[in-house]
């Protein structure tokens, strides 16, 4: 009895085995079929990844570049240029960059070391203010994508931002560091939004003087309305700023919104023409928020 049923477990053990080898014959001719295209995927992954971690790989050097300014004037066209359209073609994210706009022709990343500045870039070669091709209709209304960029000020920096607390900065050609012309995004300096609070119901369409003394420099105002931001605000500064046309690369030039903005969507235009740095401006410390923390209700 012992001996049948260790023959019949035996044969039954050969038919497993027999069952075992079809299958696997079986599933080894479907695996053989289907290599090529398993092949294909995973070579194309490994290319994608292999490529996405050679462009990444290259970031932090040539963010670190632009981030030291004078060292290297071309980093942040690299930033743009090598790393960010790349990446936007290749694997359709726009890393390091937060936004890459190929058809309007712009990218909006985060300004290196700083929590809530933006940069606004054009995807084509622009060396700067002082570039002839600035004054041209076919440029993309930089200024209008800033000001619509906001909430991301608003999104790094944890708190609200009220209309008149953000403002937008393109310095002169001698007191710039990175040669593309890039605007700058970001909360405004108080001192400025208190000087802007005073004079704002006085401002209009025609230029008046504003002296920043002793902190800041002095500047030719005016106000423009939102809708303005979409024309070309270098060209209006070209055509308007005596001289400026002329001496492009001496003038600087920010936006902010002014306190009664917000309904009549209204902000203040701003020109040095005297090589001014008007980032000087901006605050990147953003300690306007950090003011309405502490003045809170009933303190």
């Amino acid at each position: 009895m012992n001996d049948a049923i260790s023959h019949d477990a035996m044969s039954h053990d050969a038919m497993s085995h027999d069952a075992m080898s079809r299958d696997a014959t079986s599933h080894g001719a479907k695996d053989v079929a289907t290599m090529p295209a398993l092949r294909s995927k995973s070579s194309g992954r490994s290319i994608r990844l292999a490529l996405g971690a050679f462009l990444v790989g290259g970031m932090s050097l040539l963010l670190a570049s632009a981030a030291a300014g004078r060292d290297d004037g071309d980093g942040l066209w690299h930033v743009v240029h090598d790393l960010c359209l790349p990446m936007q073609r290749t694997l359709n994210h726009p890393f390091p960059c937060l936004d890459v706009n190929t058809q309007r022709g712009f990218v909006v990343l985060r300004a290196p070391y700083d929590q809530t500045r933006l940069l606004v870039v054009p995807t084509r070669r622009v060396t700067g203010i002082e570039s002839p091709s600035l004054l041209q209709d076919n440029m993309p209304p930089l200024w209008s994508i800033g000001w619509r960029e906001r909430g991301r000020v608003a999104e790094a920096a944890g708190k609200p931002l009220n209309w008149n607390d953000v403002g937008m900065a393109v310095n002169s050609q001698p007191r710039r560091t990175q040669d593309q012309l890039h605007i700058h995004v970001d909360c405004v300096d108080p001192r400025l939004r208190r000087a802007l609070a005073v004079k704002s119901s006085h401002l209009t369409s025609q230029w008046s003087t504003l002296d920043l003394a002793p902190w800041g420099d002095q500047y030719r105002v005016r106000s423009v309305s939102a809708a303005e931001l979409d024309q070309n605000l270098f060209k209006l500064v070209a055509d308007q700023i005596p001289g400026a046309r002329s001496e492009m690369g001496q003038q600087s030039i920010a936006v902010v919104g002014l306190p009664d903005g917000q309904n009549q969507q209204r902000l203040a235009l701003l020109v040095n023409s005297d090589a001014g740095h008007a980032e000087e401006l901006l605050d990147h410390s953003c300690m306007i928020l950090r003011r309405q923390a502490a003045v809170r209700p009933g303190s």
